[in-house]
């Protein structure tokens, strides 16, 4: 008799499931979607293993009952995987310190593969794992939440409110986080944002090796990322040499404090992954200078108090809310007695507001605090569009 599996959810992790389970002919794979059948999570109870995808809630009440059933790709990837995993995790740069550090040990000679939220399909490279492997595998609160086992090496970069939509409460997003250090044995380790108290509180759960890190004075957050990742290669035993030349050589990523274009003496920053407070603050003190700050999008229940608070600084000449949140913004702002803000119902009427505030030898930053989700399918497609506006600029 053939094994009853359910797949829940049909995105990339769901495809790469089935890619990889079709292959096993004692299993009879069912795909449940939302977008297929809205009663998709009835009758659970008639299947033996359920992989649960990311963007399915772990404490949806229909899941409850089966609990004990269920999966996940990432949980099936640390059950089979050869080698050692360094997991990484936080609310902002995550994906730089992954392929900063892959880079590295690439670059060391070393037999590493990277995988995770990143967009790399983990199963994929199941096959080629040896004892010697390294997995550098980026972890999103969504992966760690039923995740039974952590990684030999796990780094926790800053952690801010992130994912209010999905999680019930921040409280949860950090239970789900705990996952990356709670199952570690004395022979792992965890390096860590010192000066962060969340990703603190997260460390001191590991009984492993702790190696901390903090922001040396005068130097922007982001350097942070490239901290972890140089302390986890020389974990590797890596030459100082090649981690330095890595370094030097590292471009960054798109959406990340990358520079568009200079138009009329004016600096743009195309910054859209900062989709949280803690991120969009951190791109905004990255910026030396007057600077005019793009801030809104679809609010994920997120707090967004602070941000205002920092946009009512000096060295912000002119904040413009657009979007979804633009109206949550105002409310805001005028509440702390900030006036100087413009409203744009779109991002394409935020850039003509910013450049006509922005003055010569300052910058105009996209660093939005919100998701994309009421303009755009995801976080690229608005920075691809704010770099196209950008150039389009005359």
């Amino acid at each position: 008799m053939k094994k009853r599996v359910a797949i829940l959810g049909f995105g990339l992790e769901g495809r790469a499931l089935l890619s990889y389970l079709k292959k096993d002919k004692r299993l009879e794979i069912s795909i449940l979607d939302q977008k297929k059948d809205k009663n998709y999570l009835k009758n659970l109870s008639r299947y033996d293993l359920i992989f649960r995808s990311p963007g399915v809630p772990y404490n949806l009440p229909e899941l409850k009952p089966v609990r004990r059933k269920l999966s996940s790709l990432t949980k099936l990837f640390f059950d089979k995987a050869s080698g050692t995993i360094v997991g990484i995790t936080g609310s902002a740069g995550k994906t730089t310190a992954a392929t900063l550090l892959y880079k590295i040990l690439k670059n060391s000679g070393r037999p590493v593969y990277l995988a995770g939220n990143i967009g790399k399909n983990p199963l994929a490279i199941l096959p080629k794992l040896q004892k010697n492997s390294i997995v550098v595998f980026e972890l999103s609160s969504f992966q760690l939440q039923d995740l039974k086992r952590s990684p030999k090496i796990a780094i926790i970069l800053d952690i801010y409110e992130e994912h209010l939509d999905k999680h019930k409460s921040f409280k949860e997003y950090l239970e789900a986080k705990r996952n990356i250090t709670r199952f570690q044995k004395k022979s792992d380790a965890v390096i860590y944002a010192e000066d962060n108290k969340f990703s603190n509180r997260l460390a001191k759960l590991s009984p492993g090796k702790k190696i901390p890190f903090s922001l040396p004075a005068g130097e922007k957050v982001q350097y942070k990322n490239i901290m972890a990742a140089a302390l986890a290669a020389r974990l590797f035993g890596v030459r100082e040499n090649i981690i330095q030349k890595t370094i030097d050589s590292f471009r960054g990523l798109p959406h990340r404090l990358e520079f568009v274009r200079e138009f009329a003496g004016v600096k743009f920053y195309n910054n859209s992954k900062a989709t949280n407070v803690g991120s969009a603050m951190a791109g905004i003190e990255a910026l030396d200078g007057k600077k005019v700050v793009l801030a809104g999008g679809y609010n994920k229940n997120l707090n967004l108090r602070p941000l205002v608070r920092r946009l009512a600084k000096p060295d912000v000449r002119r904040a413009i809310f657009f979007g979804a949140a633009r109206k949550e913004l105002r409310k805001i702002a005028e509440s702390l007695g900030f006036s100087r803000f413009s409203l744009a119902p779109k991002l394409s009427r935020a850039v003509e507001l910013a450049a006509r505030y922005a003055r010569w030898g300052e910058a105009v930053i996209l660093s939005p605090a919100a998701a994309s989700f009421d303009e755009f399918k995801n976080y690229e497609e608005r920075g691809r569009r704010f770099k196209e506006l950008v150039r389009r600029l005359k």
